[in-house]
């Protein structure tokens, strides 16, 4: 799972977004949805954040080991791992990081999971732009 490859996503232009357009606060969304992801920084970029995402958590854990996001969007269930087994990873990396965890599967138990490994909130999938306008909000405070 938490194998790094030499040749990632993130260093392919094609396969990392990211909009220059703001200087606010980074964040870095780790999920293998575009849909999601475009979504998401959208929204967020209009409100003046810096968003970057990758598309796998081999990708992601890569970039954090060289860059500090002030916010994580974490997928739980990803291609390439479980998001569940990379939050203690993540967390050795940045402690202080906030992570938002997001899944389609919305059950209890993984939720628990989540926000007992070192995630700050649990988003569940689909969501829509209410959801993200009810997310900014908990995000600004």
């Amino acid at each position: 799972m938490l194998h790094r490859d030499k040749t990632t996503a993130w260093n392919r232009s094609e396969s990392v977004s990211t909009d220059k357009r703001t200087s606010g606060p980074n964040i870095l969304i780790i999920d293998d949805e575009p849909d999601i992801c475009r979504l998401l920084q959208l929204n967020l970029v209009r409100h003046g954040y810096a968003v970057r995402y990758v598309h796998a958590l081999r990708d992601g854990l890569q970039y954090l080991q060289n860059h500090k996001p002030d916010l994580l969007f974490l997928d739980i269930h990803l291609p390439d791992g479980s998001g569940l087994e990379a939050l203690p990873v993540i967390k050795a990396l940045d402690p202080s990081l906030p992570i938002i965890t997001i899944s389609a599967y919305d059950n209890e138990s993984e939720k628990q999971q989540a926000l007992t490994t070192g995630a700050s909130f649990f988003l569940a999938k689909p969501f829509n732009v209410r959801s993200v306008d009810e997310l900014l909000n908990r995000i600004k405070s």
